[in-house]
């Protein structure tokens, strides 16, 4: 945990400009550096410093003085301070001195090994940094040399992600049942939270009660005994009502891959907006609690949340914490044959789930997945869920993105660290760190081949549909990615695409789209399948009454 905190003082922005270190994956690891190496180490360190050089010229003041007594406090967590302190001590020698200099953020890195390519630049070579005079005080010179680390911190990073981001599972589970009381590492932001992590046969989602007591044994805060009936709450105020989860698996849109912009905008460089970066990355920079599908924190103006977890919810309160999302940054048709493992569901114990399978543009991000091995991978993905989900569970199968509008709407807009979203593409294109150089490209023809190769792998989908493979334990459907009647929808409130995307890494859905899915993909069940939703129970407000909030999450 204190070299990840290291990395991210250090790196922050290099995490930020190239969302795929975290979405690149090998077959086996959640997120893994291995793929990438010195690039990744590069993009990090141009553009971490690059911010730096920005954020002097707005705040100017002694550069040794900075680095050594402001840099690190600008992020609270004491622990993040003190492994700040320490990549400090590895690099901050080399950083003054090439500040002093006027070298850009590109050649100081160049200069200290963490940059190869000279042709990959953060700015173009011409680039004029703004109009200011680095001071320098001395007092760094005149101090003892620093103890060097005795450990490389990207090593100690890799290390940490080999340890929890393959079988993505909890890491604080006491009991083994695949639920956490703890939020981050694939805890409870990820998953209905458990309400007795040391009791396996207590976990959210069951439906048989695992002894003769009134307890809560599904986690939704319903317990107790009726004085009247003498029967529990949970049979008089569940048990005539069909109750149903939700997961998701698939890949970083669904987990909801997101980077504040507060970090990589010096304008809003501050300890309040980097009072989150240890949690961020403990959730592997995603949202899952914010997202379209299994989000479940209140809404607001500026953060609206909607999904169809808290559909559920509104439709039987007794479904409260029943979530799953599964969800893995780099998921696509092959090494989702792994990540599903992790869903947690009994087949004999459990209430049905209504699954979404989303894996929207892996498969033609990097390289273009053949069409009859994708409808291969996605037939084994639905096989290996006949053997998990209970009867009566139900599959929505969605379509890959049209990922061309992305570089038709964004290219000329500005990238909150100052440069167009074209140069950024092509600078992370360089560092074989773009997170879709086929649709991220300026290059208009591979544009298009990617887009009418990711409309052949959806008709795999319609194909799977149309041959009417019956299953044991769930029927589903297929559904296109409605990314058409989101923006028109946003378009009549008066916003535009990049109001949908994420601003940092200009490619994963937005909240806003988040909850313009969540809404898009509920009425279009209540349409198609309602009784896929299950009974509305009449109960809710009684339970609201009695259980208040049901724990919480």
């Amino acid at each position: 945990m204190k070299v990840l905190s290291v990395f991210l003082v250090f790196a922050v922005v290099g995490l930020a400009a190239s969302s795929s270190l975290f979405r690149y994956k090998s077959s086996s690891s959640g997120l893994s550096l291995n793929n990438l190496g010195i690039k990744a180490k590069c993009i990090g360190c141009s553009a971490g410093l690059d911010l730096l050089i920005h954020y002097l010229a707005l705040h100017p003041e002694p550069i040794d003085t900075f680095i050594e007594n402001k840099l690190c406090k600008l992020f609270p967590e004491e622990l993040i301070q003190d492994t700040c302190a320490e990549f400090v001590k590895a690099y901050g020698d080399a950083i003054i001195s090439g500040l002093m200099q006027k070298m850009s953020s590109d050649d100081i890195c160049f200069s200290v090994g963490l940059c190869q390519d000279t042709k990959c630049r953060i700015r173009p070579k011409d680039y004029v940094y703004p109009e200011f005079s680095f001071s320098f005080d001395g007092y760094w010179k005149s101090r003892k040399e620093f103890e060097k680390p005795k450990i490389d911190p990207w090593q100690w990073l890799q290390e940490i992600i080999d340890r929890i981001a393959d079988k993505h599972l909890p890491l604080f589970d006491g009991d083994n049942d695949g639920f956490s009381e703890v939020a981050w590492l694939r805890g409870s932001s990820w998953r209905g939270k458990d309400c007795n992590d040391n009791n396996a046969n207590v976990y959210p989602g069951r439906k048989v009660n695992p002894d003769s007591s009134d307890a809560d044994y599904n986690c939704n805060g319903i317990s107790g005994t009726d004085p009247e009936t003498n029967q529990p709450w949970k049979d008089v105020l569940c048990g005539n009502y069909s109750q149903m989860g939700v997961a998701v698996i698939g890949d970083s849109a669904g987990a909801h891959f997101s980077i504040p912009e507060a970090w990589v905008n010096v304008s809003q460089w501050s300890a309040k907006g980097f009072s989150d970066i240890l949690i961020r990355a403990l959730h592997e920079l995603d949202r899952p609690h914010y997202s379209g599908y299994t989000g479940f924190v209140d809404s607001t103006d500026e953060l609206p949340v909607r999904s169809i977890y808290k559909y559920l919810i509104e439709r039987n309160r007794c479904n409260h914490r029943d979530f799953q999302n599964i969800a893995v940054n780099g998921g696509q048709c092959s090494n989702t044959q792994n990540n599903i493992k992790a869903l947690s569901r009994n087949q004999t114990h459990d209430h049905p789930l209504l699954v979404f399978l989303e894996m929207i543009g892996n498969d033609v991000c990097m390289h273009l997945t053949d069409p009859a091995e994708f409808k291969q991978n996605v037939l084994k993905l639905l096989d290996y869920l006949d053997t998990t989900l209970p009867k009566g569970s139900h599959l929505v199968m969605i379509g890959l993105v049209n990922g061309s509008l992305l570089y038709d709407q964004l290219h000329n807009e500005i990238h909150p660290i100052g440069v167009n979203y074209a140069h950024l593409y092509e600078y992370l294109e360089c560092q074989e760190s773009n997170p879709c150089v086929n649709w991220l490209t300026s290059n208009a023809t591979k544009r298009a081949e990617t887009t009418a190769h990711a409309f052949k792998l959806n008709d795999q989908y319609r194909a799977i549909i149309q041959e009417g493979r019956v299953y044991k334990n769930f029927d589903y459907t297929y559904y296109d990615l409605p990314t058409m009647d989101i923006i028109n929808k946003a378009a009549s409130q008066g916003l535009k695409v990049k109001d949908l995307v994420e601003h940092v890494d200009g490619f994963h859905p937005g909240q806003v789209f988040h909850a313009m899915l969540g809404d898009w993909l509920w009425e279009a069940l209540e349409k198609d399948h309602p009784e896929w939703l299950g009974d509305a129970n009449p109960n809710n407000q009684r339970i609201v009454q009695m259980f208040g909030d049901q724990g919480g999450y």
